[in-house]
């Protein structure tokens, strides 16, 4: 006769036995706990990489095998030197390193897109190095377009043809950063007229502007633009076209890196600005005339990194230094209301040029800074004890180098020995200048830059 207490001991063993198995399977780790993330989530990790990294993650398992296709962004980029043979059978062979063949990129550009998901796209990018065809360009464009990208980064190169920048680009509601890129003079035509109601961010590189190419809808066609960068660009010499309008009512960062007109053209041309929103300026290189339509009221921080080129034979050194200097200060003038104001040290050095510094109110300003351009350390000195310095001084120039006697503390670079820093001079007329111009500045920062490469050798 079966014992019935021994039965029901028996199963409760059974059913201890089952849940600690049970207990033992939930603690075991998992070993691949990304690849069960969904696919959202795994392919906005991908976006992060380039497109042909992405593609690579295909050969890990048959779980990233057409994952690539999900990714919300395009990222392709065509060196001198990229390796690029394209065979269509699997995605990963289409890294075979036997060296370049523009038409195996193309292939491979086109037969990506050809197998991605049609979602709607972040960001595409392509960026070459290397001519590629005109009309490949544009299909790469047309095709962002199509799929509603909202960053569009296009560095063009081509021999033979410009770029026509598509119809259904130039009307995009989705663009919000536009970034166009000449490698080469005209690889992109510049369109004469926008209607991006959604554009944030435009920066164009190696453009030049024309009386054919430009009335001024190119900015005015963005309402919504907050940052412009022009880098690079100018305006055709012996043109019509004499005066760069620009146009932006909510426009807040205004950039004009390396104005490319000759000098010849300087009385002529000139850049105009229109932005009553505007709170940032940069201009960095050679003079420009920019004129701000009623001054500038509302910026409150603005950097001028100015050179004035020397190694031109046919204009007067001294002369062209001194009319830089003017130029410089009719547009420094404009920014009344800043309340920042960064100078290179290249720029004291154009505005010394000057033997008669007149000086204007700067209303608001509380901080002004010196910048160098390889940067050692920094030293923070309140707007009195310059004025004590300058006063006291024996000789034209001030020199700052965060010695002792000075009893200003240079706060270096991490990593980097004092020994390699190189004193700061700063004119006396300049720095009086500057600082009868403001009379509400708090402090001056300088940074010290590092000693040049031939000066520490000597």
């Amino acid at each position: 006769m079966a014992n019935p207490r021994s039965d029901m001991e028996s199963n409760d063993r059974k059913k201890m036995k089952m849940i600690r198995n049970e207990q033992k399977v939930e603690e075991k780790p998992d070993l691949d706990r990304l690849s069960c993330l969904p696919d959202s989530i795994l392919s906005h990790i991908l976006s992060f990489i380039d497109t042909i990294s992405a593609i690579k993650t295909s050969i890990l398992s048959k779980r990233y095998r057409f994952l690539w296709t999900l990714s919300p962004t395009l990222d392709f980029k065509l060196l001198r030197f990229s390796p690029y043979r394209f065979r269509p059978c699997y995605p990963h062979d289409l890294f075979d390193q036997k060296g370049l063949n523009v038409l195996s990129f193309e292939a491979h550009v086109n037969h990506v897109l050809q197998c991605r998901e049609h979602s709607s796209l972040t960001m595409f990018r392509l960026s070459l190095h290397v001519p590629a065809g005109s009309e490949f360009i544009r299909n790469c464009i047309d095709y962002a377009a199509r799929h509603k990208v909202q960053h569009l980064r296009i560095r063009g190169y081509t021999k033979r043809g410009s770029v026509v920048l598509p119809r259904l680009l130039l009307v995009s509601t989705s663009l919000t950063i536009l970034h166009l890129n000449n490698a080469v003079c005209s690889s992109i035509e510049l369109p004469k007229s926008l209607s991006l109601p959604n554009l944030k961010i435009l920066r164009l590189k190696n453009f030049e502007f024309s009386d054919s190419n430009y009335n001024g809808e190119v900015f005015s066609g963005c309402p919504s633009l907050e940052t412009l960068i022009l880098n690079k660009c100018w305006i055709r010499p012996a043109d019509k076209l004499k005066t760069l309008s620009v146009n932006c009512l909510n426009l807040k960062n205004l950039e004009i890196k390396y104005w490319r007109s000759p000098w010849r053209c300087f009385v002529e041309q000139s850049i105009c600005v229109n932005a009553p929103a505007l709170d940032f300026f940069k201009f960095q290189g050679h003079i420009a005339k920019v004129k701000f339509r009623d001054g500038s009221p509302c910026v409150n921080k603005a950097w001028i990194d100015l050179c004035c080129p020397t190694a031109c034979t046919s204009f007067d050194v001294n002369g062209r230094m001194a009319s830089t200097s003017e130029s410089l200060i009719d547009m420094v003038r404009q920014l009344w209301n800043v309340k920042s104001l960064s100078l290179s040290l290249r720029t004291i050095e154009v505005m010394s040029a000057s033997p008669c510094l007149r000086p204007f109110m700067f209303e608001n300003l509380r901080f002004l800074r010196f910048t160098a351009e390889e940067k050692h350390g920094e030293m923070t000195i309140p707007i009195d004890k310059v004025m004590q310095l300058t006063k006291s001084a024996t000789s034209d120039t001030l020199v700052f180098d965060g010695s002792k006697e000075q009893k200003y503390k240079l706060k270096c670079s991490k990593g980097k020995p004092k020994k390699a820093a190189s004193p700061v001079a700063v004119s006396i007329h300049v720095l009086s200048f500057l600082l009868e111009s403001s009379p509400c500045a708090e402090f001056l920062s300088i940074e010290i830059p590092k000693v040049q490469s031939d000066e520490m050798t000597g």
